[in-house]
């Protein structure tokens, strides 16, 4: 009988082997930066490889430098939100505030609540907000099987997590996406080819959570015709999108929308809401902004969607991808300040619901 248990039990360990010498090696390999936590080293630079799931990275960067820095201003929104910087926006707070940029790529409205319920669960109070809308994002919803896009576990349940790491585990299974993983260069190689800036690796500020192109920005400044050059350019050719002409912003939207302005008045935030341009997308509706400065206010809600200076000019964009250059990020952050702070955008007819 004891000989049997024995032969089933060794029968059933061959058998399983190769999936537990799977899992092993997924979790010490672990290329999509999931399974260990972000850690500092002594110069205080962090693990993380940019180009990961930056929601991720986002959680990750929180819970390793929040006791150190007590965050209390975040930015959030999508990778179009990462070239408003800290350093943008801190002249406009408090002196005291220690800022995070809090966001996510194809970041949803969902996403947002999520992250904000997220540090109100952890003990912060938002008390400064700087929230980045592109349109697009009025009618995108969460993408959860998608490893670069779907939320931290943190932020949507711990029974989450076992749906996440299913579909970073079919991920790894995938010798592309681990090629890419492991060899970020080569990933890079890729995307230029596509018109992507790649081709220089961002530089990355760990405790803002915060990439920059120290390099490109530095060419851009004093010899621009040096990045815009014709065969980049030439990359970035596309049939120009019309203007939305009905609105975006839904029943659901609206109720997130209300949600998030609900979190807000309960940190008592002084928050801003930006809405950049964005090279072939719709602008913003003058419905759609009727709906989002109802709710938020007025004088809460920029919209630079249509800027007669950005849209059509594809020399104020990093990429194919059309990320706004810094600069032009720090102009409208600039201009959206004046704009609340001088009443510039005062409209007599203008009525809150």
């Amino acid at each position: 009988m004891k000989d049997s248990i024995k032969k089933f039990c060794l029968r059933t360990l061959l058998a399983v082997s190769p999936v537990l010498l799977f899992m092993a090696f997924y979790a010490i390999v672990d290329p999509f930066h999931i399974v260990h936590p972000i850690s500092s080293d002594s110069q205080g630079q962090d693990s993380i490889i940019v180009g990961n799931n930056a929601g991720f990275t986002s959680i990750e960067t929180y819970l390793l430098y929040n006791d150190q820095y007590h965050y209390d201003s975040f930015i959030f929104g999508s990778s179009m939100s990462q070239n408003f910087k800290a350093s943008y926006w801190m002249p406009y707070l408090d002196s005291t505030a220690s800022i995070l940029h809090f966001d996510a790529s194809m970041e949803t409205f969902t996403g947002i609540i999520n992250k904000m319920r997220f540090l109100n669960n952890h003990g912060n109070t938002i008390k400064n907000a700087l929230i980045v809308i592109e349109v697009e994002m009025l009618g995108r919803q969460p993408s959860e099987d998608d490893i670069l896009y779907i939320q931290h576990p943190a932020t949507t349940g711990a029974i989450n997590w076992f749906h996440v790491h299913t579909q970073f585990i079919k991920a790894f299974c995938d010798l592309n996406q681990v090629k890419y993983a492991l060899f970020p260069s080569q990933s890079n190689n890729d995307l230029q080819q596509d018109g992507i800036v790649s081709e220089i690796a961002p530089n990355r500020v760990p405790h803002l959570n915060e990439m920059y192109y120290g390099e490109i920005d530095s060419i851009i400044a004093t010899s621009p015709d040096k990045f815009f050059t014709p065969e980049r350019l030439a990359q970035r050719k596309r049939v120009r999108l019309p203007s939305a002409s009905q609105p975006t912003i839904d029943e659901a939207v609206e109720t997130q929308l209300k949600t998030i302005k609900e979190i807000l008045d309960k940190n008592k935030s002084n928050y801003i809401i930006i809405v950049p341009p964005r090279a072939t997308n719709p602008q913003l509706t003058w419905q759609d902004l009727w709906v989002m400065k109802s709710i938020f206010g007025e004088d809460k809600v920029h919209d630079f969607s249509s800027h007669p200076e950005f849209v059509n000019d594809e020399r104020v964009y990093y990429d194919k991808a059309a990320h706004l250059i810094s600069s032009k990020c720090k102009i409208l952050l600039d201009s959206a300040y004046y704009n609340q702070q001088h009443n510039a955008i005062k409209n007599p007819y203008f009525k809150l619901k």
